[in-house]
C-alpha cells in the first residue's frame, strides 16, 4: 500500500487522440476529487442555511458562530482603518478554511478512488500561488503600484533629497539587491505555505497506512482515521488560512504609499 501513496491517474494525451497535453498532462484524480469536495461543501452549507430564521436552529447557529469567529479573527489581524473594511477579505479566509478542510476530510466518504486533493503538490501549489498573488494585489490596490514598487526597491528609494553620488548608489543597490530579495521572499512564501500543507497531509496518510499494516487494520487505524482526517484536517486548514491572513496583513500594512 505504501507504493500506492502519491499515485495519480494522469492524462498525458487528449483522450482518444495522440495530441499531447502541455505541462505534464492533466491529473484526473486530483481534479475529480477537488470537484467532489466543492460539491460536498456546497451541499452541506446549503443544507445549513436553506431555512434561515430569526430564531436559528442548530445548523444555522453553527454557521453563524463560524462566521462570527472568523470575522473577529480577520478584524484583529488586519486592524481595519474603517468600520467593516475587513469584511472585504473575510470571505477569502473563511472559504479557504472550509475548502481545505473539505479536501482534507474527503477520504471519510465511503467511495472508491476518493483521496485528499491536498496530498497532491499541484493542488497545494495552486492554493499557495493564489494566496500570495492575491495578497500582493490587495497591497497594490491599497497603496498603488508606485508605492508597492518603492517598497520592493528598498529604503533608499524613499529618499527625496538631491541625487548625490551616495543617493544614486543607494538607489542602484535597491534595483540589484532589494528587488531580487523581494521577489525571492514572495516565491518562498508560495513554496512554504504549499509544501507545509502537502507534507502534513501526505505524512498523515503514510502514518495511517503504516500503523494499519502493523495492526492489521484493527482499532488503532480506526481511531487514527478519525483523528487525522478530522482533527488534523481542521488544524491544517486553519494554519493555511491564518498564513494567508498574515500575508494579507503584511501587504496591507507595510507598504508605503
Amino acid at each position: 500500500m505504501m507504493d500506492e501513496i502519491g499515485e495519480r491517474l494522469v492524462w498525458h494525451y487528449v483522450p482518444f487522440t495522440n495530441i499531447p497535453i502541455p505541462f505534464g498532462g492533466v491529473n484526473v484524480d486530483t481534479i475529480a476529487n477537488t470537484l467532489l469536495a466543492m460539491v460536498v461543501l456546497w451541499g452541506v452549507l446549503w443544507l445549513c442555511v436553506r431555512r434561515l430564521s430569526w430564531v436559528p436552529g442548530r445548523a444555522q447557529a453553527a454557521v453563524e458562530a463560524f462566521v462570527s469567529s472568523f470575522d473577529q479573527i480577520v478584524h484583529d489581524a488586519l486592524n481595519p482603518r474603517e468600520k467593516g473594511e475587513h469584511r472585504r477579505y473575510l470571505p477569502l479566509i473563511a472559504v479557504l478554511f472550509l475548502f481545505i478542510f473539505a479536501c482534507n476530510s474527503l477520504p471519510l466518504l465511503p467511495l472508491p478512488h476518493v483521496e485528499e486533493p491536498t496530498s497532491d503538490l499541484n493542488c497545494t501549489l495552486a492554493l499557495g500561488s493564489m494566496t500570495v498573488v492575491y495578497s500582493n494585489y490587495c497591497g497594490v490596490r491599497r497603496h498603488g503600484a508606485r508605492g508597492r514598487l518603492r517598497e520592493m526597491l528598498g529604503p533608499f528609494w524613499a529618499h527625496e533629497g538631491p541625487l548625490t553620488a551616495g543617493a544614486v548608489i543607494g538607489k542602484l543597490s535597491g534595483v540589484f539587491f532589494f528587488l531580487p530579495m523581494a521577489v525571492v521572499e514572495n516565491l518562498s512564501r508560495v513554496v512554504s505555505i504549499s509544501c507545509r500543507l502537502f507534507g502534513n497531509i501526505t505524512g498523515a496518510a503514510i502514518v495511517i497506512v503504516v500503523l494499519g499494516s502493523l495492526t492489521y487494520e484493527m482499532f488503532t487505524p480506526m481511531f487514527l482515521d478519525v483523528f487525522l482526517l478530522v482533527f488534523e484536517s481542521a488544524v491544517q486548514a486553519f494554519v493555511f488560512a491564518m498564513l494567508a491572513l498574515v500575508y494579507l496583513a503584511i501587504n496591507l500594512e507595510e507598504q508605503g504609499g
